[in-house]
């Protein structure tokens, strides 16, 4: 029997690496990246998807049934509003168009919160995203909606707030651990604002249930429990035997935050029916730990992909 064959596009980004090792052997396997990697099982393609002629080509001598997108522009601080939001719009366009014209059946997606507005209520996949209020968020809801109109099934997963193994280290989780290993105060914004945290090691499982799940259109995945900024970075105080070092209140929030961003996990519950296997505590414990083992020079921060 012929196996499905994927391309997972992002294959080495934070997402994208999770993603490719929870698909197993039932499918043939091939990837996407700027930087080839080996692996055994997986069939490695160096490709820049903004280049339309090489992504045409790519699923030209590919020619996967399925597909699993998670490349896009993610540089930390500066993706919000980035120009290349753009780039990525019309490149993933191009991407699924090439797709659906060599017999693609089936496409999952990486969306985002940064789609919806903010909101003091759970959030829900129907809610209104006319108006995301950053560019990121604008690009991705537009991709989304071409997806709409793509003679395709698809699932549109609805990204809340990862965090774990291989995180870009200026991120809220991995800046903290390593304030804390260092034993420098881990200045933190008054941490008031609550989110939606999970492990990517169990966002990289849900989207890859979602491969050959019947389940289409938008998917909010996320953590039972949605916690306050403070709350998680207490826990990574304690974690460290150091809460003493948690400094709320030290930085200003952001101007235009939303104090709330959380999700209605309806459909992952009851379509998907998919349960974080780890706890907040333990993956936060994780990633401390993980830190511990991979400290980053500040002269080398952002410049090397993790």
């Amino acid at each position: 029997m012929t196996k499905p064959r994927i391309l997972i596009t992002g294959a080495r980004g934070f997402v994208g690496a999770q993603v490719l090792a929870q698909l197993g052997d039932q499918f043939d396997l091939h990837a996407v990246s700027r930087t080839v990697s080996a692996g055994k099982g997986v069939t490695w393609h160096d490709a820049d998807l903004r280049d339309v002629a090489a992504s045409a080509a790519l699923i030209r001598d590919i020619r996967p049934s399925h597909m699993v997108h998670s490349a896009w522009e993610t540089t930390h601080g500066e993706f919000w509003e980035a120009e290349s939001n753009l780039d990525w719009l019309e490149a993933s366009k191009a991407l699924f168009a090439e797709f659906c014209a060599y017999g693609g059946k089936r496409i999952v997606a990486c969306g985002t919160c940064a789609e919806y507005m903010g909101s003091s209520e759970p959030l829900r996949e129907g809610d209104d995203t006319q108006h995301p209020p950053s560019t990121y968020g604008q690009s991705k809801n537009n991709l989304r909606v071409v997806l709409d109109n793509t003679p395709v099934s698809y699932a549109w997963a609805r990204i809340f707030y990862p965090y774990g193994i291989g995180e870009n280290p200026k991120r809220f989780v991995p800046s903290i651990c390593q304030s804390l290993l260092k034993g420098e105060p881990a200045k933190c914004s008054s941490g008031t604002q609550l989110r939606n945290f999970m492990d990517v090691r169990d966002l990289g499982l849900a989207i890859s249930m979602l491969v050959e799940h019947p389940l289409n259109g938008p998917i909010n995945l996320g953590y039972p429990t949605s916690y306050k900024l403070g709350d998680v970075a207490m826990m990574l105080g304690k974690i460290a035997n150091r809460p003493d070092l948690i400094k709320l209140g030290a930085l200003p929030d952001r101007v235009g935050e939303a104090p709330v961003l959380i999700p209605d996990l309806s459909r992952q519950k009851t379509e998907l029916k998919f349960t974080p296997k780890m706890t907040l505590l333990e993956g936060l414990t994780t990633a401390y730990h993980w830190w511990k083992d991979h400290m980053v020079d500040d002269s080398t921060v952002g410049q090397k992909p993790l």
